[in-house]
């Protein structure tokens, strides 16, 4: 730790009091007027439409995190840097079902984050590939080509987009699970719960949606495990073993989802499992551990991946609220969407 890490969490500290948390983001869902909501959020902006204002968002968070790593030592900058490669990885997964679809250039790059190094001609380039290997091996070399590399053969070239897209996911929590390892003890003991907890809500997901969803092999999905999480290989080929998914859930319990009541899962008329709502539990897991790591630490790395995790989930908000005014959506529809999710009483403090 450094005199200018000090510094700069103490920027962070600052930072997070303007974030739309809380009672902010509370009465940002009762908003009905698109151009009011995205005028709260940027005063000075105009914006052609709703994908133009989540553009946007998303911009300005890549922009924020590209500025992160001059303030950290060597490890801590290894670990940062690597998190904006999430965004890299949805990039190639729009550009992946533009490949397969064959829809329009300039619908593809409407749906695609500016990134560096993200040229016209790139982007052009990969969306008309002839075939997927051709597709990948346009791709910078690095974690994510490889992960698309090893699906295609194991998968062969007709491989699922499913499977493609757990691919990506895989090649990114990998490395940044290897990253992680790479920090100090108690730069690691800060943020390892946040970033385990990103890679077992993929494995929770690989079981709910890649086995109880879609019906695919255990020993095919199996082979998309992270390691080094709190679901180890092990416990994750059990999960993708078990016929009832609710066993399987239950197995997640501390590792991927709080202990909480089961009876919001459950549908109307049976008891079959609600994958939305467990996937739900799982993220808001996902902010507890992102809220405690940015208090605890206080002034160390665990405030820098805090507010990291926290960041996104403000952009993920913000998008599933203009989402929400745009198509019509009630307010308890959008509030119940948001992570944390906001309750009645709250939103009209």
């Amino acid at each position: 730790m450094t005199g200018n890490l000090d510094y700069f969490v103490a920027r962070l500290h600052g930072k997070r009091s303007s974030m739309a948390e809380s009672d902010r983001l509370a009465s940002l869902t009762r908003v009905r007027s698109l151009q009011e909501f995205t005028r709260a959020i940027f005063p000075e902006r105009e914006f052609q439409d709703t994908a133009d204002f989540q553009r946007q968002l998303i911009e300005e968070l890549a922009r924020e995190f590209s500025g992160f790593p001059g303030h950290l030592d060597r490890a801590e900058r290894h670990l940062i840097d690597w998190m904006p490669a999430r965004l890299e990885a949805e990039n190639i997964k729009v550009l992946l079902r533009a490949c397969i679809t064959k829809i329009s250039l300039e619908e593809v790059t409407q749906r695609l984050v500016p990134l560096p190094g993200q040229t016209q001609a790139v982007v052009e380039s990969l969306v008309r590939a002839p075939a997927l290997s051709d597709f990948v091996t346009l791709l910078p070399f690095g974690p994510l080509r490889k992960g698309l590399e090893k699906a295609i053969r194991d998968h062969g070239e007709d491989a699922r987009p499913f499977f493609l897209e757990a691919a990506l996911d895989s090649g990114y929590l990998e490395e940044l699970i290897a990253r992680l390892a790479l920090l100090s003890g108690r730069d690691r003991q800060e943020a390892e719960g946040v970033i385990c907890q990103e890679a077992d809500i993929f494995h929770l997901l690989l079981v709910l949606r890649g086995k109880f969803n879609y019906g695919l092999a255990a020993d095919q999905l199996l082979s998309f495990h992270v390691p080094g999480t709190r679901i180890p290989h092990a416990l994750l080929a059990t999960m993708l073993d078990d016929h009832d998914p609710w066993i399987a859930v239950g197995r997640a319990v501390m590792r991927a989802i709080d202990p909480l009541p089961v009876e919001g899962a459950l549908s109307e008329s049976s008891s079959a499992i609600q994958i939305p709502f467990i996937e739900d539990l799982a993220w808001q897991r996902y902010h507890r551990l992102a809220n405690t790591a940015f208090r605890r630490s206080h002034m160390g790395f665990g405030v820098v991946v805090g507010y990291v995790a926290l960041r996104r989930l403000e952009v993920a908000n913000l998008i599933t609220i203009s989402e929400g005014i745009r198509t019509g959506a009630g307010e308890d529809v959008i509030r119940a969407r948001m992570v944390p999710r906001v309750e009645r009483e709250v939103s009209r403090v």
